[in-house]
């Protein structure tokens, strides 16, 4: 039998979650979504929005029901932990997906609430925090750490012993050097090509990555 569960947020994200729980048998089953800019009652996908964020432990009354987190744009990244702790739920109540296109090692770990797309690849001895989204057809290096709240947008490549601070961005198409490490809540931008360490809060643009702006 399967379980509820509920998606926080309705953008792209969430419709991206919808795909990748429908893409294998799984103990999940989409009841809704949960959503400050939409109305309850509203309709996305065929799914109800069913209240408002502050309102999930009401739903976690449920001891079946789990979440999952579809917030995290480079516009909202750095909020994305914030949003989580602000629902006030057991992290044990956050589902682990991963996407039955995705590649992921045996050896790799992944931490709670923690969803991998189609295409994604995660190599062996990386460990992933709490909270991570790997997008579509991104990859991922053996010996990596990615701190909890991270963000991988499609197509990036992230090599080996790279490490990625709390909430951070990490644009489409990117590419990460070995051994580089990216600071809590830097943005690196679509298509960059990070050689050397960006600091916490920074945005690197370009090929090679250079400074846009500072601390955030």
């Amino acid at each position: 039998m399967q379980r509820p569960l509920i998606i926080l947020g309705t953008g792209g994200n969430a419709l991206d979650l919808l795909d990748l729980v429908e893409s294998r048998p799984t103990p999940w089953r989409v009841a809704g979504f949960l959503d400050d800019a939409r109305p309850e009652g509203a309709v996305v996908a065929g799914l109800p929005v069913l209240g408002r964020l502050a309102e999930a432990r009401r739903f976690a009354e449920d001891p079946e029901m789990g979440f999952v987190n579809a917030i995290g744009s480079e516009a909202s990244h750095r909020e994305r932990l914030r949003i989580v702790a602000g629902t006030g739920l057991d992290p044990a109540r956050f589902a682990t997906l991963v996407h039955a296109g995705a590649r992921v090692s045996s050896r790799a770990v992944l931490g709670p609430g923690t969803c991998i797309h189609a295409g994604a690849s995660v190599a062996g001895q990386v460990v992933v925090g709490a909270h991570v989204a790997i997008g579509p057809g991104a990859i991922v290096g053996h010996d990596a750490v990615i701190e909890d709240g991270a963000v991988l947008a499609p197509g990036c490549l992230v090599s080996g012993f790279v490490r990625l601070g709390r909430s951070c961005y990490v644009g489409a198409g990117s590419a990460l050097r070995q051994r580089v490490v990216i600071g809590e809540r830097a943005l690196v931008g679509l298509g960059a090509v990070v050689l050397r360490d960006v600091p916490p809060g920074a945005t690197v643009v370009g090929n090679p990555a250079r400074t846009l702006r500072t601390g955030a």
